[in-house]
């Protein structure tokens, strides 16, 4: 047998004797291996979103079921139900309506000028529902006693 060979079995033995014997194992010797300190590395993690569970929530009504229906949003109100209002400063020209009177009498009156009673155009006295168009040649639009009025 070649001589190299014979050296190089042994030195390939005892390397792995060094090695079984530092990985826990005894090759029936003791074997003592220096231990290599750990290097500790700190890696940042990537951000991770992950989704919350889905909550669904079950409510239970007791008694009758009630059904609403939304229209389209309330007007508001284009002008109190007492006063007098300039037109094309304080009300716009246009049709109004007013719910019936609180007290029972609503008077309204569409006016020339402020000169009382020799400047109205049209008026009247409800008890219930007004209703009235305010033109662009009114000068003025009285309302005593109504509702709030409502531009249509």
């Amino acid at each position: 047998m070649n001589k190299k060979h014979v050296i190089g079995y042994a030195a390939t033995a005892l390397v792995a004797l060094g090695i079984g014997g530092a990985a826990g194992g005894d090759a029936g010797g003791t074997t003592s291996v220096a231990a290599t300190p750990a290097a500790t590395v700190t890696v940042p993690a990537p951000a991770i979103t992950v989704p919350g569970p889905t909550v669904t929530e079950k409510v239970e009504v007791a008694g009758p079921t009630k059904t609403l229906t939304v229209g389209p949003p309330k007007p508001a109100a284009a002008m109190p139900g007492d006063g007098t209002f300039q037109v094309g400063v304080d009300v716009k020209a246009g049709t109004y309506v007013s719910k019936p009177s609180p007290n029972g009498n609503c008077y309204w009156a569409r006016l020339s000028g402020s000169d009382g009673i020799d400047s109205i155009i049209d008026n009247d006295n409800t008890s219930g529902q007004a209703l009235v168009t305010i033109k662009k040649t009114d000068k003025f639009f009285e309302s005593n006693g109504c509702s709030e009025w409502t531009r249509r």
